[in-house]
């Protein structure tokens, strides 16, 4: 490892350590009395559950101090449960050591944006990316929630990075290494699948030292290792009700909440409303029934007001990227439509406050950066695998701005991109114009070539 390395690991490790007292401070101070409801409680006790033989079920609150299982659940997939469960099998059941284990997974998080950073152009934009995740509040506000966001981010992290060394240094052990993670990745969302036929798919078929039957040969085994991975929870829901669930079966009540006249019209079009499922009765049966029934109504209010769709899809993409009636960083909650939906999913004033202002700054900053790597014909494959997985989710569901978080490291690592580049150029300027002989009539010169400055030493000047 030479001594550069180090300086970058060292360097990498203290903005991790910053990262995790961010999301610390914030835990402690800000969320640490909250109630445990939502995702949380479905996660916090199922992941107990598990440690103690409960299996995967959904529990009910009975108000008393007691909670109990209520049956079997695919409400979910299950990678963040049984990353909770870790902690509980060693004694860390708590909610509250909940939050802290995933407040540590936030910092991993961090990690991983810096390593997907210095793969992209070089390791200072690694530590700058790193940088910016520590203090990125769309990142750190999700933490102590204790929801499946954060290690959902992780994973699209790992992904990217795998997926940017694939590209860099094709070799079919890394193709399957990027299929496996897909995999896993698709056990925190579904719709994270969508990385094996825009990114391994194509990154494989570019490779044109590889003939053709090693190219197919490379993106189905890599396919089919994802499915392995995910095979054993597939099978599960398959078995244990009475219809067949895949990956999970909670998208179905999401799609019946987000399709009704409370969201098709009015101040929350494009956003959720529980009247469009508590007006109507409870669907009777199992997980598998249930998740039948609700996707039936969703879809039979779908296509009764079809010549709505289009405004209300509108309406959630200009929610969840910060267009339609965002608000004022700045502003009183009860101007500010988004920040008030943000509390309403567990986000403190200020902190949904800071992520607003934080995003209006990156946002425009990604969009530049991945106009740089483009010219440098560096691939955006993988940050465009985010861009559509995040778009297809709202489409379907609705716009949440944590239904954004496989994209939030775009807005890491490509403002990244941006910064190095402009204090490379900075940097190259200061050089040219001290390195520039003074002619000015009245100082002697003499003919002595000026040799031109050496760049200091890691100093990126373009794609590795």
């Amino acid at each position: 490892m030479t001594t550069r390395t180090k300086h970058f690991l060292l360097w990498l490790s203290l903005l991790t350590c910053v990262g995790l007292a961010v999301r610390l401070f914030y835990a402690y101070h800000y969320k640490w009395g909250q109630a445990i409801g939502g995702d949380a409680f479905y996660y916090h006790y199922q992941a107990n559950g598990l440690v103690h033989g409960g299996g995967f079920q959904v529990y009910r609150d009975l108000h008393n101090g007691h909670v109990i299982p209520r049956g079997a659940s695919a409400d979910h997939p299950p990678l963040a449960p049984l990353y909770y469960a870790a902690f509980s099998l060693v004694g860390l059941s708590s909610f509250h050591w909940h939050m802290v284990a995933s407040c540590l997974l936030g910092a991993a998080t961090v990690l991983v944006c810096g390593l997907v950073g210095r793969e992209v152009v070089g390791e200072r934009t690694g530590l700058i990316a790193a940088a910016i995740a520590a203090v990125y509040a769309n990142l750190w506000v999700q933490d102590p929630l204790v929801t499946s966001e954060t290690i959902t981010m992780f994973m699209v992290a790992v992904v990217v990075l795998l997926s940017y060394r694939f590209w860099r240094q094709p070799s079919t052990a890394r193709a399957l290494w990027l299929g496996a993670m897909c995999g896993v990745a698709m056990l925190t969302r579904a719709e994270v699948a969508l990385f094996l036929p825009l990114v391994l798919l194509p990154s494989a078929w570019r490779v044109k030292s590889w003939d053709v039957r090693r190219r197919l040969g490379v993106i189905l085994a890599g396919g089919a290792l994802a499915a392995l991975v995910i095979s054993p929870w597939v099978i599960r829901n398959m078995t244990a009700f009475r219809y067949p669930l895949y990956l999970s079966g909670g998208a179905e009540i999401t799609i019946a909440s987000a399709n009704c006249d409370a969201v098709y019209y009015g101040p929350l079009l494009g956003w959720w409303n529980p009247k469009c499922v508590l007006d109507r009765p409870v669907p009777k049966g199992d997980a598998s029934e249930q998740a039948r029934e609700w996707r039936r109504r969703a879809f039979a209010y779908i296509r009764a007001h079809e010549d709505r769709l289009p405004v209300v899809e509108a309406a959630r993409l200009g929610r969840v990227f910060e267009l339609y009636h965002p608000g004022s960083p700045w502003g009183t909650p009860n101007i500010s439509q988004k920040i008030q939906y943000d509390r309403i999913e567990g986000r403190e004033l200020g902190a949904a406050r800071i992520a607003l202002a934080q995003y209006y700054l990156l946002a425009p900053l990604a969009i530049i950066g991945a106009v740089v790597l483009w010219r440098r014909k560096v691939t955006l494959l993988p940050f465009v695998a985010t861009f559509v997985i995040v778009v297809s989710a709202v489409l379907i569901a609705f716009g949440n701005t944590r239904y954004r978080a496989p994209l939030e490291i775009a807005f890491v690592v490509l403002p990244a991109v941006v910064i190095d580049a402009a204090i490379t150029r900075w940097w190259r300027r200061s050089s040219t114009l001290s390195a520039e002989p003074d002619t000015s009539p009245d100082v002697e010169t003499d003919d002595t070539e000026v040799a031109a400055p050496l760049e200091p030493a890691g100093t990126p000047v373009g794609p590795r």
